[in-house]
């Protein structure tokens, strides 16, 4: 999922949301800017969040970030990427499938990206229908990326768990509302960061950003009923693993 989805999910679970915890929720997707592999950012949480209890009490907010983001233990991308009942794979991918044609046409990209971009469609949707229900949330996700005393905390905690570069971990943070649509959350901001890394990524450089921002705003109604009630679901199904945490 994108940060609104899982900054939604850790107040859920918390309520109250730190800013080392908002940018826990950021982390395991922009860890690879810091050299992480993604699966290893999106399961370290556990692990993480024992070194911190020994370690580093006062970055436990971090941890739990972390480990609500991730897929082991069974945070929100867990559903949404690896597991739901009844898929091959998690909610979002499921989701996608009927779009796939539509996306392909639309992003341009190469038939082996297809399947994997209709699950971030899926995702982008989510981002649309969970601002529509809370309009402000994002702005925590800003404000905590501006905290310069929450961005040394984090880099250094994570400097000393996992090796890498301090200055890297918190320049990585700080290009959050550059990789992400934050400051305006719409359907036109979310494509055309989708086009910005489709050139980076891809070397894609002719797709529709036009085309994807009116998909995007088809597939909100068309997910809208279905997306509220999974996202009850899946939200419930965290909280009780965050319990322990």
């Amino acid at each position: 999922m994108f940060p609104i989805v899982h900054h939604y999910a850790n107040i859920i679970a918390y309520g109250q949301t730190p800013s080392l915890m908002v940018l826990g929720g950021l982390f395991p997707d922009l860890a690879s800017g810091a050299g992480l592999e993604r699966n290893e950012a999106h399961q370290m949480g556990a692990a993480f969040y024992e070194w911190c209890a020994r370690e580093a009490a006062q970055a436990l907010p971090l941890a739990r970030g972390i480990i609500s983001h991730g897929i082991k233990p069974y945070g929100v991308d867990y559903y949404a990427d690896e597991y739901w009942p009844g898929c091959e794979r998690g909610w979002c991918f499921e989701q996608g499938r009927p779009w796939i044609e539509k996306i392909a046409a639309v992003t341009r990209l190469s038939q082996r990206l297809w399947w994997w971009k209709s699950h971030n469609f899926v995702e982008m949707t989510g981002e649309l229908l969970t601002i529509e229900q809370y309009p402000d949330i994002a702005a925590a996700i800003l404000a905590a990326v501006q905290d310069e005393a929450a961005l040394k905390e984090a880099a250094e905690v994570l400097h000393r768990y996992s090796g890498r570069d301090k200055e890297l971990i918190g320049a990585m943070f700080r290009k959050a509302p550059d990789i992400f649509a934050l400051e305006e959350v719409n359907a036109r901001a979310l494509a055309e960061r989708q086009g910005e890394a489709f050139r980076r990524r891809h070397n894609v450089y002719n797709a529709d950003t036009g085309g994807m921002a009116a998909l995007l705003q088809e597939m909100k109604e068309a997910l809208r009923e279905d997306y509220l009630l999974y996202l009850d679901e899946a939200n419930a199904l965290v909280k009780s693993m965050l319990a322990e945490y």
